[in-house]
């Protein structure tokens, strides 16, 4: 099953990051990686992509991108072990940390580029994914991009 994993702090005796369950940048680009998966699973990821930035990632949108009902998908998803909800949060985890390091985007542009409703929204996913926001996340990997 595809799923993002929250991180839990790690238990280290190490000061720094490995005490406060702070991952290192390659840990989190290892995480955000686009998952592997085949079948209606890709097809969704694939136009999800292809939204990203300029389209609504809902899923009744991205059902009808593939000629599908919205419960057709949720079936064949299911038949997947898989949940649209998942795949599009893989899509933005990954995205979110492009976009912040790599782009050097604001949070506000981030948060609209990966069709969160508002930047509070982002901000809530994002400490889910990292345990860090957004901004405190670009300020601690600046350098790595």
């Amino acid at each position: 099953m595809i799923q993002l994993q929250r991180l839990s702090p790690q238990n280290s005796d190490q000061e720094g990051f490995a005490r406060s369950g702070i991952r290192s940048y390659h840990e989190y680009v290892v995480l955000a990686h686009l998952p592997e998966v085949e079948g209606v699973s890709a097809k969704v990821i694939e136009a999800l992509q292809k939204r990203v930035g300029h389209s609504s990632m809902a899923i009744e949108h991205i059902a009808q991108d593939l000629n599908l009902s919205k419960r057709t998908l949720q079936r064949r998803l299911q038949h997947q072990s898989a949940s649209f909800a998942q795949l599009r949060d893989s899509l933005r985890f990954h995205y979110a940390i492009k976009y912040l390091i790599d782009e050097h985007m604001s949070v506000d542009s981030v948060s609209s580029a990966l069709d969160f409703s508002d930047r509070t929204s982002f901000t809530n996913a994002f400490k889910r994914w990292t345990n860090l926001s957004p901004s405190v996340f670009r300020k601690l990997f600046r350098d790595y991009a």
